[in-house]
């Protein structure tokens, strides 16, 4: 099995976000139903990660859309805030599964169990825009896994979850 030239991931950071609105804005004239979210949350660094995040959202808004029958597609930004006063710029994009599961928790089905990690083949992709010493963010490329849960209160819509590693070199090849 060739093991050069494929990136490889260390885990990072990790979102957690309520999400407690969802607009619908669509259908488009192409037949995508589109919807703006707003959420709040949290993302931390992981053990191992050689930066420490403990940042809060000021801002936090996506764009969601559905084609029929297909995924959905998330192209999300923000505003976060560390510990230390500094501040991020996030951006991802990338597919979240249309499964029926996807479907129950965000029309807040009564009894709905979370998403498992691992249970949707799909991912994101994340981007910073960080300066002095988080430069690191901005200079790197991040992949997530996703988890989704269903509300637990009036006020919210969903809570999700994105695990984030950031994708490094591979070994080198010689051809």
């Amino acid at each position: 099995m060739v093991q050069c030239g494929f990136n490889t991931l260390l885990p990072a950071l990790v979102f957690k976000l309520r999400i407690f609105s969802l607009y619908p804005i669509g259908p488009t004239d192409l037949g995508t139903t589109v919807s703006n979210g707003n959420g709040i949350g949290t993302l931390t660094s992981v053990p191992g990660y050689n930066l420490t995040i403990n940042a809060t959202s000021i801002h936090m808004d996506d764009f969601n859309g559905i084609a029929k029958g297909g995924p959905y597609t998330v192209d999300a930004r923000g505003l976060w805030k560390n510990y230390d006063g500094a501040m991020f710029g996030v951006q991802s994009s990338g597919l979240l599964a249309n499964t029926p599961h996807v479907q129950d928790i965000l029309a807040n089905k009564t009894g709905v169990e979370p998403l498992k990690w691992g249970e949707l083949s799909t991912m994101t992709t994340w981007t910073f825009t960080a300066s002095g010493q988080y430069q690191d963010l901005a200079d790197s490329t991040f992949v997530a896994n996703f988890k989704m849960s269903p509300s637990d209160s009036e006020d919210t819509v969903s809570y999700v979850e994105y695990r984030l590693s950031k994708v490094l070199p591979g070994t080198l090849c010689d051809d």
